[in-house]
């Protein structure tokens, strides 16, 4: 094993001429060798051809930059798969990403649609207004009242509420 490292390194020394820099960037798990680079580990894979033709397929539709990443990518995806098998509770990334999508799309559609009620309602009280000449007071002790009557309904004003209780 000596002789072996002794051998190893001359060999090196003689290609870079200093083996600490070369040496430095490798790493030994369970006899076999990695090279490290800042945030990544190369290894080998071995993996079937058909399964390496699916990773050259999609990788680009998934938008990434190559195929280590999608690799990278779907081991993350298949880890969670896992996870939520061994603990019910675990909502992998993608579910919870799909939802604040579904969720944020309905927000802009419900902001939407609440702007084009604004609207219409101010048109509605402009023509309100233009029609029938109301005094400061009136409009408050009609706001006051109105007030009172969304909070006894709980926000469920209807128009058939509205004239009983005009009627009332």
């Amino acid at each position: 094993m000596v002789e072996r490292n002794i051998r190893k390194r001359a060999v090196l020394q003689g290609l870079s001429g200093n083996y600490e820099k070369l040496k430095k960037g490798w790493m030994r798990r369970m006899g076999k060798k990695y090279r490290i680079n800042e945030d990544r580990v190369h290894f080998t894979l071995s993996i079937p051809p058909e399964t390496m033709q699916l990773a050259r397929n999609y990788y680009q539709i998934d938008d990434c930059g190559n195929i280590s990443e999608y690799i990278g990518k779907a081991i993350e995806f298949y880890s969670g798969y896992v996870a939520n098998k061994k603990t019910p509770n675990y909502l992998p990334t993608i579910v919870i990403s799909t939802l604040k999508n579904i969720l944020a799309c309905s927000d802009d559609r419900r902001g939407a649609q609440l702007y084009r009620i604004a609207v219409e309602l101010s048109v509605l009280l402009n023509i309100i207004a233009a029609t029938n000449h109301f005094s400061k007071e009136e409009v408050r002790e009609l706001r006051e009242s109105c007030e009172e009557e969304v909070k006894r309904l709980n926000g469920t004003l209807r128009l058939d509420d509205a004239v009983r209780w005009q009627n009332s």
